[in-house]
């Protein structure tokens, strides 16, 4: 499955570790083996995941001009999407440290993996340090990524377009990563500092959050940079961007499931971590929403509980599925679907093959299993 998009991949893969071959001689210069072990960390923590958003750059050029990028063209969206997959890098990095996570794609999250080697070097306070070398590198990451865009061969004009999105975009995702993290440290009882209004969101507000954190940011900005990159018209980014968005949605609310209900093994980190950070998502307002009295008081005492192990989450899959809250999730996805599907359907220019892929790309969403 998505085999049209993914067969970018190896050349996405080179292009990343080049560029950040030829970053780490400067990093070594300034700290040596430290320095350029960032580099070595970040472009192993990349190559463990499947590079879809990098992917989706090329592709993104595809549907917007109907043809397949070549020449300069191809190395743009090429070193695009290596640069997409930096952003990912970053934004990851610094979601495992908000979230509390020491396992990401398999293997040690970057802060986790810190924080071993101090504690075996005997550095002082390895955890908060580790944690502050990890911040680092997902810093060291955007910044990379945003020298990658400036290095694309492209006109004044695309290269404006290309930073102007993707600085756009990841302010964006910033603001909603933010209210994610304030909706996590909500509790019974917790008032609202930042406005007249009561804390605990509503489907609408989870829903206009999961658009920028993971909707604009997942799909719309690498298929609008692919956009960008080819010189489509403001109609065919501004579909491209809309199709995205309701991608990501989707994209979004398949994690939430599989945030309870996936294989640990398949997803490649612990299952239940969003109770435990009392994550506000769709299938939580769903549970809550569907509960009785004594079941709510159940949930309350689950969600936002640290030690939650394996007993609370197969509790709350039975819950799930015996009030139809799974079953509802369910149904916006569809919905979420469909929505992608007619919104990709007004872009033009785009390509039977193109076409065809975008529609797989959404069955994918729907049936992936981490």
């Amino acid at each position: 499955m998505l085999d049209h998009i993914l067969r970018t991949k190896p050349a996405i893969r080179a292009a990343f570790e080049e560029r950040l071959a030829a970053y780490a001689a400067e990093y070594a210069a300034v700290s040596g083996d430290f320095g350029a072990s960032t580099a070595a960390r970040l472009d192993e923590f990349a190559s463990r995941g499947k590079m879809l958003r990098g992917c989706l750059v090329p592709f993104g050029y595809e549907l917007a001009a109907g043809r397949e990028p070549s020449g300069d063209d191809e190395r743009a969206a090429i070193l695009a999407g290596a640069a997409m997959e930096l952003f990912q890098s970053g934004l990851l990095v610094h979601d495992d440290i908000m979230d509390r996570d020491r396992v990401r794609r398999g293997g040690p999250t970057v802060h986790a993996a810190y924080e071993a080697e101090l504690e075996r070097g005997r550095y002082a306070d390895p955890g908060h340090n580790g944690q502050s070398l990890g911040v680092c590198a997902g810093d060291v990451a955007f910044f990379a990524a945003f020298r990658m865009l400036s290095e694309l061969p492209v006109g004044a004009e695309a290269a404006r377009r290309v930073v102007a999105i993707a600085a756009r975009e990841l302010s964006l995702v910033g603001v909603a990563q933010m209210q994610d993290v304030a909706n996590g440290a909500i509790r019974p009882g917790s008032a609202n500092p930042f406005r007249d209004a009561p804390c605990e969101p509503d489907e609408a507000g989870v829903l206009a959050l999961y658009r920028f954190k993971t909707g604009r940011y997942t799909f719309s900005l690498p298929l609008a940079l692919g956009a960008a990159v080819a010189g489509a018209d403001e109609e065919t980014s501004l579909s491209l961007e809309r199709a995205g968005e309701s991608l990501g949605v989707l994209f979004q609310l398949k994690d939430d499931e599989l945030g309870l209900f996936a294989d640990e093994a398949e997803l490649g980190k612990p299952v239940g971590a969003d109770i435990r950070e009392d994550k506000k998502t769709l299938l939580r307002l769903y549970l809550f929403a569907m509960a009785s009295g004594d079941e709510r008081e159940r949930l309350e005492a689950m969600f936002g509980n640290q030690a939650a192990g394996a007993a609370e989450v197969e509790r709350l899959r039975s819950l799930a599925l015996e009030l139809g809250a799974r079953e509802r999730l369910e149904a916006a996805m569809r919905r979420y679907a469909a929505l992608a599907e007619a919104q990709a359907a007004a872009v033009r220019e785009t390509t039977p093959s193109a076409r065809a892929a975008f529609d797989e790309l959404v069955r994918y969403s729907l049936e992936r299993r981490s």
